[in-house]
């Protein structure tokens, strides 16, 4: 096995897509005749242009001759040396273009410089070089060659492509040693000096029967590997129900043939100690290749590791303790951490995983207990339980571990309701305890969701007949990059019921380290059309549930509507581990697996045609304390950062078209946010009326919003706001545009003024309601006293607004004897209003002088705290309550 680290990136990340299976796919043909002699061709224009000092032509010839070169080398029905030396060229074509790369990356650190199509020859390589951007196909085959060949870089041991690997062992001759080493032991394994040795097994005896192994036939030994147990039980109890053989995958090519029967024999032969295993782990199926030996305990002699009850040890019974012993190299050692089990068998054989957690509040009982129960007894989903930190028994006999995996052998409707049986693999130290703890309890279904803290899903994929699978990469460094945008276009044919049909979504994010947890993602999936129509202000004031979580995968099942035969679905992956700020130096991308299953009567495809306008602006803002306003259900809503969007017909344009226009932010992790676009003619929104939107992102989701519309030329609004006022933080709107645009900040009401603000109260003594009422003249009064001309905007709000709508109004009289009887306003805010933001007294101006200003309700007798906000041109206004 190769442990050369494939070269480091070469092009700007982005995504690329690939069918989920044990082998690469066959490239796409490119433009032209795919042919060796186009491929040399171009490789020899490359190293002209090199030699020539055309740098940027070079660096494109080397990027499409390794493309022709990988095409090549994967083509059906070439000899198999001519594969060999056509990837060697891909790798030496990609070589070339990251030395050129490297050094323009050098050279343009450097202040002074020019193009290098204008030196002279003679001139030394210190220049500055800027390369063309790379014209980049985001489905190219040779990216996702390089995404798929860096997920091979694996806490610190490099593990290649099933297909690009060779199962020969290195000595014909002597057993085989791994070369990497033996994995890391856990604390348990090092308490008892636990020792590495190769089982003694009886010969081979082809004649006779193979023990089938039980799920409770499973031991376990090691704390952290749960998951890894309650996986391979979970298989074996599938394999005794439905005559599978899902815990076997990864060794299942040591078979003649792939049927039940043939999986029954004898799994493997030794190869002189050395065993090749197949997972599907950062997007493709990989070779992890192992010794036979296992860790023991010195002086029991026993098994430090899952073992099983067989009396008689044999290759039959042995292979549990060695396909963990595989999983366990490739997850960092016997001591990682831990994981679950619908992750394990994804990479065991390649189920989809889906985590629900009880403790959710959007947990649906009645509906899990649907899908769990049909999917078990059909043999489409196997089930493992999870407990918290600190599990609580429903029986004094049931001992549960904290954290702990757990496997479901049952799952019925009894003459008792809804139970479910689960089984406990670990072997106690205790004796005593041993003997007395049910290693298979049967619980009630309810007691189950009060024990444990989630329910562990994983799908077969068989189930879907059609599925597309996606590989791409985010760019720490580029906090825009962190988040990819995809859309997935289907189309339902007409054996398609009314009824509602889900596409499932599954994003997988690639991990160099498994051992790191600060890392998270987020998806998001939605049918386009709702991101089009304008967000019902009931959405408005909603935040979503999903948020960012640190396991390696996501699952998101979207209802397809009824009524659509065809449609576009929008995906978001993000992700966010904080490395642009807290590590500017952090460059490395992080690879990601999008997979999209839809049922039979379902096509799906990805859209490989869109491009983003061609306009493009990008403000990056802070929302603090004073420009916190929150949703659109507070009064503070209009301080939220706002921007005017005037979209410009283009020259030439006759017709009043409409320009696509898509809205993004981006903002941290644990940040709900909104966009929404607003038509208010540029101007400042004080508050969300439904009329006026013109486009929403919907529900706040957490890191990033976005919405996509047509929209017509004109003055519109973009407001940028977080779900509530305590969320503080900086963030990145970037507005793209079929037409050009002009993107500017709108100033804060009163931006430039001398502020003050007021507090106040009214009270049944001091609410004497509007002036059609005889009491008016008891509304709270307080004088203006202006030294110099002025102009004044005044604001009128209620401190705590309420269910109850109370109408307001503010009105400036001249000053007489502290009376308005008979008094003629000056300015007033108009009619009485009980707008969220309040009630506003526009911009007047004021001559030297006293003047009175009433704040008062429409109802007289009204008790509330109120507040006026004054900004005044001049300083040493004074404001005080007569």
């Amino acid at each position: 096995m190769s442990r050369t680290r494939p070269p480091a990136s070469y092009l700007a990340s982005c995504p690329h897509h690939i069918n989920l299976g044990s082998k690469v796919p066959r490239m796409q043909r490119t433009e032209g005749e795919n042919t060796p002699q186009t491929a040399d061709t171009i490789y020899s224009k490359a190293t002209k242009a090199e030699l020539s000092r055309q740098f940027n032509q070079a660096f494109q010839h080397y990027i499409k001759a390794a493309e022709l070169y990988l095409h090549l080398s994967r083509s059906e029905g070439s000899a198999e040396k001519d594969k060999v030396k056509w990837k060697a060229s891909a790798q030496k074509a990609l070589d070339r273009a990251e030395r050129i790369k490297s050094f323009a990356e050098k050279s343009t650190a450097r202040p002074k410089g020019s193009p290098v199509e204008d030196l002279p020859a003679g001139r030394d390589d210190s220049e500055q070089v800027r390369l063309a951007p790379v014209a980049i196909n985001p489905f190219a085959s040779h990216e996702i060659y390089r995404v798929l060949k860096k997920g091979g870089d694996i806490n610190g041991l490099y593990f290649p492509l099933w297909d690009e690997s060779s199962a020969d062992s290195d000595s014909a001759e002597s057993l085989f040693a791994d070369p990497d080493g033996e994995p890391s032991l856990s604390p348990e394994q090092k308490a008892v000096s636990a020792i590495w040795r190769r089982p003694n097994l009886p010969p081979p005896n082809d004649s006779e029967i193979p023990v089938r192994i039980l799920p409770q036939d499973i031991l376990q030994h090691v704390v952290t590997d749960c998951s890894v147990c309650a996986s391979i039980s979970v298989c074996l109890e599938h394999s005794r129900r439905f005559g599978t053989h899902i815990a076997e995958t990864p060794l299942h090519h040591y078979c003649a043939d792939t049927t039940p029967q043939a999986a029954s024999k004898l799994f493997w032969t030794q190869n002189l100690g050395r065993l090749d295993f197949k997972f599907l782990f950062n997007g493709a199926w990989r070779r992890i290749v192992i010794d036979d030996q296992l860790p023991y305990d010195p002086q029991k002699g026993t098994l430090m590791c899952m073992s099983t009850l067989s009396p008689t040890p044999s290759l039959a019974t042995l292979w549990p303790s060695l396909l963990e012993k595989a999983y366990m190299k490739l997850m960092g050692g016997y001591d990682f951490p831990g994981s679950n089990s619908c992750i394990d068998l994804h990479a065991i054989a390649g189920w989809i995983p889906e985590h629900i957690e009880i403790r959710r509040s959007d947990f649906e009982r009645e509906r899990t207990w649907e899908r769990l129960s049909t999917g078990f007894a059909s043999g489409q989903c196997m089930v493992t339980l999870g407990t918290g930190p600190s599990p609580v028994s429903m029986d004094d006999k049931i001992k549960l571990l904290p954290s702990h995996s757990y496997a479901v052998t049952d799952v019925f409707d009894g003459d008792d309701g809804r139970m479910i049986t689960f089984l406990d693999s670990w072997v106690c130290p205790d004796a005593a305890n041993e003997e007395a703890r049910p290693k298979m309890p049967t619980i009630p279904w309810g007691d189950a969701l009060n024990m444990f803290d989630g329910v562990y899903l994983s799908w077969d994929p068989e189930m879907w007949k059609n599925n597309l699978t996606f590989q791409g990469m985010w760019k720490r460094s580029d906090p825009e990059d962190v988040s990819k945008q995809l859309y997935l276009s289907f189309t339902r044919d007409d054996s398609s019921t009314c009824d509602p049909e889900e596409i499932w979504v599954l994003l997988t994010r690639h991990t160099a380290d498994t051992r790191k947890t600060e890392a998270f993602i987020a998806l998001k999936v939605q049918v386009e059309d709702e991101l089009h129509d304008k967000a019902p202000a009931a959405r408005q004031a909603t935040c979503a549930t999903e948020t960012y979580t640190n396991s390696t995968h996501i699952l998101v099942r979207t209802r397809l509507p009824s009524n659509e035969r065809s449609g576009l679905i929008s995906i978001l992956a993000s992700y966010d581990d904080g490395s642009a700020t807290s590590s500017p130096n952090c460059t490395s991308p992080v690879g990601f697996t999008l997979s999209a299953y839809a049922p039979a009567s379902t096509s799906i495809k990805w859209l490989e045609t869109s491009t983003p306008p061609p306009y493009t602006s990008k403000v990056h803002g802070t929302v603090t304390h004073k420009t916190a306003g929150g949703n659109c259900t507070y009064g503070s809503f209009m301080v939220n950062p706002q921007y005017r969007l005037s979209i410009l017909s283009p020259k030439g344009s006759k017709g009043s078209g409409k320009a696509r226009t898509n809205l993004a932010l981006v903002a941290s992790k644990d940040m709900p946010v909104n966009v929404v676009a607003v038509w208010s003619g540029g101007k400042r929104v004080y508050e969300l009326s439904e009329k006026d939107v013109i486009a929403s992102s919907g529900a706040y989701t957490y890191g990033s919003a976005r919405v996509s519309k047509d929209m017509v030329p004109g003055d519109s609004t973009i407001v940028v706001s977080a779900f509530d006022q305590q969320y503080l933080g900086p963030f990145t709107l970037k507005v793209e545009c079929a037409f050009p645009f002009d993107l500017v900040p709108i100033p804060q009401e009163g931006a430039g003024m001398y502020g003050i603000t007021v507090q106040g109260s009214w009270d049944k003594s001091y609410a004497g309601g509007s002036p059609s009422f005889c009491t008016y003249d008891r509304n709270p009064k307080y004088e203006l006293n202006v030294p110099a001309l002025t102009k004044c905007i005044m604001r009128l709000q209620l401190a705590h607004p309420s269910a109850t709508a109370t109408r307001l109004n503010l009105t400036i009289y001249p000053s007489s004897s502290g009376s308005t009887k008979q008094a003629k306003h000056i300015a007033t805010s108009g009619a009485y209003d009980d707008s969220l933001a309040g009630v506003v007294v526009p911009q007047t101006t004021l001559s030297p002088g006293k003047y009175l200003v009433v704040p008062s309700t429409y109802k007289p007798g009204v008790e509330a705290e109120f507040r006026m906000l004054c900004y005044f041109s001049t300083a040493g206004v004074g404001v005080k309550m007569l």
